[in-house]
């Protein structure tokens, strides 16, 4: 890959995922840059697999969610032995996220 290209994709990154396991489920955990007032912010997310999706095609495949510090700092957050969706806040800002295919499609 040229150093052209590498700085291309770049300017065009929007975030990074990594994929976490709880007891119940496999995740995605990371962040997303947004733009607040001309400042570049990082929102940080978690992505669950739609488990109400069934045979609708038009429900989406995954929902994407603000994430809330697991300490419980600045927030009233539960207990750290809470459940992964226990940590999940109801969003507040709507973010555009586009799914990348990749060679590993069945990380849900």
């Amino acid at each position: 890959m040229s150093e052209n290209n590498k700085t291309d994709w770049s300017k065009l990154e929007l975030g990074a995922l990594w994929k976490r396991k709880s007891p119940t489920q496999t995740y995605l955990s990371g962040y997303i840059k947004v733009d607040e007032f001309g400042t570049q912010k990082e929102v940080k997310v978690v992505v669950f697999s739609n488990k109400n999706k069934k045979d609708n095609d038009k429900a989406p495949d995954f929902r994407v969610y603000l994430s809330e510090p697991k300490n419980g700092s600045n927030t009233t957050a539960s207990s750290k032995n809470a459940s992964v969706k226990n940590q999940v806040k109801a969003p507040q800002k709507k973010a555009v996220v586009t799914a990348v295919e990749s060679e590993d499609e069945d990380i849900l």
